[in-house]
């Protein structure tokens, strides 16, 4: 059986919506990866970072994985602040 859960991330300085996103697994959310992104509201890339169209807060670094293939965000910790509900699988 696997858990998966739908969450919306949100800035931590001004609590604006940045994206929703299916997080598979009860982990940390440590990366949000392209593919699983569901939805961006007021996120915005600019210098290859995820930043808080709102307050201009820097929210994760957008990496790859084997050359530029899968994409992800790196999450900074402290920027971002989510809530959601598990789905069973």
């Amino acid at each position: 059986m696997r858990w998966s859960t739908i969450l919306t991330i949100k800035c931590a300085k001004c609590k604006a919506k940045i994206m929703k996103y299916k997080k598979i697994g009860m982990g940390k959310v440590l990366r949000c990866w392209e593919s699983k992104i569901r939805r961006i509201y007021d996120g915005e890339v600019k210098n290859n970072e995820l930043v808080c169209k709102s307050c201009e807060n820097v929210i994760g670094k957008i990496e790859s994985k084997d050359k530029g293939k899968a994409r992800y965000v790196n999450m900074d910790q402290d920027s971002f602040t989510y809530t959601g509900t598990k789905i069973k699988k």
